[in-house]
């Protein structure tokens, strides 16, 4: 990676950031460890994180700086896609340390939906991978206006938590329903929901959902990114 790069990465993490950006990020972690709450809500907010450091540009002009200098605008989108990373691997790396935490603190059982499983770290990749798509590919095209970009972004994440745990919530009902002798066996979207919980006791099924999450984000991650650099070529400050 180029000295120029790493610059403004640093300059990402030192100005870019402010106290909310940290609360948020404790926040992130706490939330894994709310009993019976949704998983994906602590990620979202990192995406406030994100969100905030362009609010930052706005108010401080930031953006309008960083051009002035010798520097390749490519390099400022590069920066700070590097940044939105590593606070989305901040997300999955809390997920993480949570998740061994509750384990081994002997945790209930997540009923409000998906635990922390090995396909849940799939599922948040596709969740940031979608987020990414929509805020950060984007809003290069006017940078200093990312509100109503973020807004659709947040729409879109809890339609997608939704959706990704609706076969959770459906395996649950149906579990209840068997065991009162009103269902037979397991529906398509609860088998789905299975796999989801972990329950299928199938570690491969599970991995495969997470394989699936780690190759859309990669990818959806550097088609973004190619996308909002051209888009920032194209901006006139």
């Amino acid at each position: 990676m180029k000295s120029q790069t790493l610059n403004l990465l640093k300059k990402e993490f030192v100005l870019g950031n402010s106290l909310q950006s940290v609360i948020w990020s404790i926040c992130c972690l706490a939330m894994y460890f709310i009993p019976s709450y949704p998983m994906y809500v602590g990620p979202f907010y990192i995406t406030l994180c994100i969100f905030m450091a362009f609010a930052l540009n706005q108010s401080t002009h930031d953006i309008l700086y960083t051009v002035l200098l010798p520097v390749k605008k490519t390099d400022v989108v590069k920066a700070r896609f590097l940044y939105c990373g590593m606070m989305e691997f901040f997300a999955i790396l809390s997920a993480l340390l949570a998740c061994l935490i509750k384990n081994l603190a002997g945790f209930p059982e997540n009923n409000a939906g998906i635990d922390l499983t090995i396909s849940f770290f799939g599922l948040l990749m596709i969740e940031f991978s979608i987020f990414n798509l929509i805020f950060l590919g984007n809003v290069y095209k006017n940078p200093l206006k990312s509100g109503l970009r973020f807004i659709l972004a947040a729409v879109i994440y809890f339609i997608m938590y939704a959706a990704f745990d609706f076969p959770v919530w459906t395996y649950r009902a149906c579990v209840k329903k068997i065991a009162a002798g009103e269902l037979q066996e397991l529906n398509i979207i609860a088998k789905l929901g299975q796999i989801f919980t972990g329950q299928n006791e199938s570690i491969l099924l599970q991995l495969c959902v997470l394989l699936l999450g780690l190759v859309i984000y990669v990818l959806t991650w550097l088609l973004t990114f190619r996308r909002a650099a051209k888009q920032f070529e194209k901006y006139n400050m």
